[in-house]
């Protein structure tokens, strides 16, 4: 039989019990740093991006992991203020609980010039977001 717990910041006694319970005999512990985008966690952050931070994730997601900041200048709009939500939603749900501190922000802005050039995502990234919004908005 096997039984996985997760524990977020577990108090002091928690992890006492916890530790007590994994120096059983027969016991195999192992843990595993809890800093991966899910499925489930990638919808709810793309959820709670502003639309604009969605198109952009969106695009990235869809291209492999990349994007070039000029496609998404067209029409005059300029990318001012977009990287932000990235970070900013991040901090608010590990604030809320929906997903840990540890997760990376998953979309990178590169500049050139002092002006985003483009957008990258690592590749185990911007795969589980493609996943989780394979059934579109």
């Amino acid at each position: 039989m096997r039984i996985t717990i997760t524990v977020e910041d577990p108090t002091p006694e928690i992890a006492t019990f916890l530790l007590a319970l994994a120096s059983q005999p027969t016991a195999t512990v192992t843990t595993e740093p809890d800093d991966r985008w899910t499925p489930e966690r990638a919808r709810a952050y793309y959820n709670l991006l502003p639309p604009r931070a969605r198109q952009i994730l969106r695009t990235v997601t869809d291209n492999d992991g990349h994007c070039d900041a000029t496609s998404l200048r067209q029409g005059e709009r300029n990318l001012r203020g977009t990287t932000g939500a990235f970070r900013r939603i991040l901090n608010e749900g590990a604030r809320k609980g929906l997903w840990p501190d540890a997760l990376p922000v998953p979309v990178l802005s590169v500049r050139y010039n002092g002006a985003v050039a483009s957008f990258s995502a690592a590749p185990d990234t911007y795969e589980v977001f493609a996943q989780a919004l394979q059934d579109g908005d």
